[in-house]
């Protein structure tokens, strides 16, 4: 049986939002009853701009849901033009089985901030695999800063996340992807399980991937201990700045500039532009917190420059 998790809806019934539930399937990998089926849980949501009072207004205009996948009300910390918006998966963690998608656009002329208030917990499993999809999209002229905070694979994990960035030609986007592998202040260590990642940035009207990268871990994969891999850290990172139209200072070598500033000292995070308009940063590190703080400084770094806005963080990560 799949264990319960605090939030848990029971079968047949209505969740807090009032959307009701059908009873789930409980079938086993042979055929017969005893093994229930993991949650399929997604979320669609799509910004807007307007204008209120001769101002420039994001608006969230459409968000739709199936199952234990919601955002918080949208909120505006630093002024009309920026719509901040937090996800929340309520069960708290990625059982075996379940399967989540999140599925973001920013049309043109719009500017959100997404984040989440904690950890994606994916736990441990008997055998089945979990997956997660995200696919953001940002249309020209259009910003998207993707915030959220790490995710962390249990010992004994088996999970499947997959990652799609799709930008117009003058989209400009920061974003980052945090994994831990294990409960680091248990001391817990990444022994046994899989975790698969696929990650693509696109931009329109290019044939190929301006980004793509792929990752296949096992427990006790040499790789997490080689001084070639991850030298026995758990934590690592990647975040991603693509430019668009900004041009002021100098264009992506200046920002290049800023963000290796942002790094200096550290000796486990570098930073590249592969490509003109886009530069990517990656980190280990051996707590999350630290790999986090020094994401965030480099998008502080960057912010004013690529999104002419002073940094201001999300008010879910004071509460």
């Amino acid at each position: 049986m799949r264990p319960a998790r605090e939030g848990d809806v029971p079968t047949g019934s209505s969740d807090v939002s009032g959307r009701t539930h059908p009873p789930l399937p409980n079938p086993s990998p042979t055929g017969g009853e005893g093994l229930q089926a993991g949650w399929s849980a997604r979320l669609k949501l799509r910004f807007e701009a307007t204008t209120l009072a001769g101002a420039s207004r994001t608006v969230l205009r459409e968000r739709s849901h199936v199952g234990p996948l919601r955002v918080l009300k949208p909120l505006y910390p630093e002024g009309d033009a920026v719509c901040h918006a937090v996800l929340v998966h309520p069960p708290g963690g990625i059982v075996e089985g379940d399967s989540l998608s999140v599925e973001v656009k920013v049309d043109a002329g719009a500017s959100a901030l997404i984040t989440t208030p904690g950890a994606q917990k994916w736990y441990r499993s008997s055998g089945r695999t979990a997956s997660a999809e995200t696919h953001l999209t940002v249309a020209d002229g259009a910003s998207l800063e993707w915030l959220p905070q790490e995710a962390m694979a249990y010992d004994g994990a088996r999970a499947q996340q997959r990652f799609t960035i799709a930008l117009a030609p003058t989209a400009r986007f920061f974003g980052w992807e945090m994994l831990c592998l294990g409960r680091t202040t248990r001391g817990e260590r990444f022994a046994s399980g899989e975790f698969r990642q696929g990650i693509r940035l696109v931009r329109a009207g290019s044939d190929a991937p301006l980004w793509r990268e792929s990752m296949h871990l096992v427990g006790n994969d040499p790789l997490l201990t080689s001084p070639l891999g991850l030298r026995g850290l758990p934590v690592m990172a990647t975040a991603w700045i693509a430019l668009g139209d900004v041009a002021d200072g100098g264009g992506t070598d200046a920002v290049l500039a800023k963000v290796r500033d942002a790094l200096a000292g550290e000796p486990l995070a570098a930073a590249s532009a592969p490509d003109e308009g886009l530069i990517v940063v990656k980190a280990i590190g051996d707590a999350p917190e630290a790999v986090r703080n020094l994401l965030i400084a480099v998008w502080k770094s960057i912010r004013l420059q690529v999104f002419a806005r002073e940094p201001q963080l999300p008010r879910i990560w004071s509460t």
